[in-house]
């Protein structure tokens, strides 16, 4: 398949790392400010994180919870910790926050690792970036998911440490790319939500003139300007 030149995807920045400790570590401040149920819009040291996310996930670390995951976040989080809200930064914090500096906005910044990206994380990601910055598609999209019962979705976004303002979001990006990540925590697909994601695909198609599943790495990789950490 080949992609014609892609319209309304905006500014989509992906950030690569090495390894995912170097991920996580750089990212998890902007991505709980973003969407943790108790911290998000607020400011917070990681100790302050640390101790709450042991108490919620019995004792697990934020790796072995979200180990394998990528990032995304709007650059309108970056703000606050350009400001100082939360200082101190540390070098990891400091030298992403520098990298983007010279990036006009409004854009959207993805996180990934490793050599070998990962192509089901990658689309996800990306749905996360085009879901925030084509309002037509997200419009779209949230027409769709008020006609069905998606409640199997927000129980699990629930425990699992998403704020209610990013499950919409997390809904499409799941059914757009793959539910299969979902499984280990008690997720299980129905024949309606089959259709859904048959629905969400075609609205994405329509928005963006390509389908997604069927898309290679290589062509996702050249709708996004790409940051080395």
């Amino acid at each position: 398949m080949k992609l014609k030149k892609i319209k309304n995807t905006g500014n989509l920045i992906l950030v690569r790392t090495k390894n995912w400790d170097t991920l996580a570590s750089t990212f998890l401040r902007f991505q709980e400010y973003y969407e943790s149920p108790k911290f998000r819009g607020k400011f917070f040291s990681l100790e302050e994180f640390t101790n709450w996310h042991t108490k919620k996930f019995n004792n697990s670390t934020y790796h072995q919870i979200w180990d394998e995951s990528g990032f995304n976040i709007p650059s309108s989080v970056l703000k606050p910790f350009r400001e100082g809200k939360f200082n101190p930064l540390s070098k990891k914090e400091k030298r992403f926050l520098d990298l983007l500096i010279n990036i006009p906005e409004p854009f959207y910044i993805i996180g990934v690792y490793g050599k070998k990206i990962d192509l089901p994380t990658l689309k996800h990601e990306f749905v996360h970036g085009l879901y925030h910055n084509s309002k037509e598609y997200r419009k779209d999209v949230l027409q769709e998911l008020k006609k069905h019962n998606l409640k199997i979705f927000t129980s699990i976004f629930k425990k699992n440490g998403y704020h209610k303002a990013v499950w919409s979001d997390e809904t499409n990006a799941y059914l757009t790319v793959r539910v299969s990540p979902l499984f280990n925590i008690g997720f299980r697909p129905t024949s309606e939500l089959q259709k859904t994601k048959s629905k969400l695909r075609k609205i994405f198609r329509k928005h963006f003139g390509f389908s997604l599943y069927q898309a290679n790495k290589t062509q996702v990789l050249k709708l996004f300007q790409i940051v080395n950490i």
